[in-house]
Parts: C-alpha cells; structure tokens; sequence
C-alpha cells in the first residue's frame, strides 16, 4: 500500500481544492481507489491541504511585500529627483547620483518588469529639472501646491516610457512571481 503521494497526485490535489465544490470525502475515495488506506488518505489529504494554504499565504505575502516596497521606491524615484531643483543644486555629480539611485530604485521597484523600470525611473530626475525650471522661470513666488506642476510633468513620460518598453521588451513574456 502506498504511503505518500506522487507529484502528479500532489497537483491533481491542488488543483481540485482551488475548484468551487471540492469534495474531502470525493477526494478521500479516489485515493482509496488507488490502494491507499483511508486513515492515510485522509491524513495525505489534510497534510497536502495545509501545505496548499501554507503557500498560498506565503504567496500573498511576498505580493503585499512587493506593493509596499515598490511604493516606497516610487517615491525614493520622485524624491530624488526633486532635491536638485528645489534645493538650486548644479552640480552635475548630484544629477548623476540622482539617476543612478532612481535608475536602481526602478529596477527593483519594477521587478517583474526591470529594464521598463529601469528606463522609466532614468526619465524621472531627467526630465524634472528642467519641467521645474521651465514652469518656475521667471517667478518670484508661487504657493507650494504649484510644485506638484512640474513632478506631473515629469511622471508623464516617465509612465509612458514604462509602458511602452513594457509592451515591446515584454510582449510574449510571463511575469515573474
């Protein structure tokens, strides 16, 4: 009498308990039917059930880790890019700086899709200073809700280089989990 399931079994299993209607007595007698005891069955059957939750959460989790960090590594991107302008930096070492840390935050943000992320972060502290510079010039004041002006100026074609690099560079990939 067999002891424990094959891998065939095992995703046989797993895919019969993501169906609607999942039947433990259903599943108990086909295994019977396979020459397995029914205490083992049943034990077989609970075990590879509890594993099937068990990766499934993990699943989850590792997804909302993956939301969070890559909110947080958006605004790394916009933060970033916005310190130059706002605090007069000229330095072109500081613009270096600035698109090598958005250039990594987006690759890691955008994992499933890390050269669009890459390239869409790049365009972020590129374009900013100088949407910054055109929609300030020549003002001497402004209120403090105007900055979000040149940040969406500056997130626009950062989006739009996303999705496109996304389509051409991803078109017959699946994304990585």
């Amino acid at each position: 009498m067999p002891r424990t399931l094959s891998e065939e079994e095992k995703d046989e299993l797993r895919l019969s308990f993501s169906q609607p209607g999942f039947s433990l007595e259903a599943a108990i007698i086909k295994l019977m039917r396979k020459g397995f005891e029914e205490t083992t069955a049943r034990t077989l059957i609970t075990t590879e059930f509890r594993d099937y939750k068990k990766n499934l959460f993990h699943k989850i989790v590792r997804k909302k880790e993956h939301e969070e960090a890559k909110h947080f590594l958006s605004i790394v991107i916009g933060m970033v890019s916005i310190v130059g302008p706002i605090f007069s930096i000229e330095s072109l070492l500081w613009y270096v700086v600035a698109i090598i840390i958005a250039g990594l935050a987006g690759f890691w943000a955008y994992k499933p899709k890390p050269i669009a992320g890459l390239l869409g972060s790049i365009i972020m502290p590129v374009v900013y200073p100088f949407a910054h510079a055109a929609y300030f010039s020549g003002r001497t004041s402004y209120f403090n809700i105007e900055m979000i002006i040149p940040m969406i100026m500056a997130v626009v074609p950062a989006v739009i280089v996303y999705f496109i690099v996304s389509a051409i560079v991803y078109t017959n990939t699946k994304t990585i989990k």
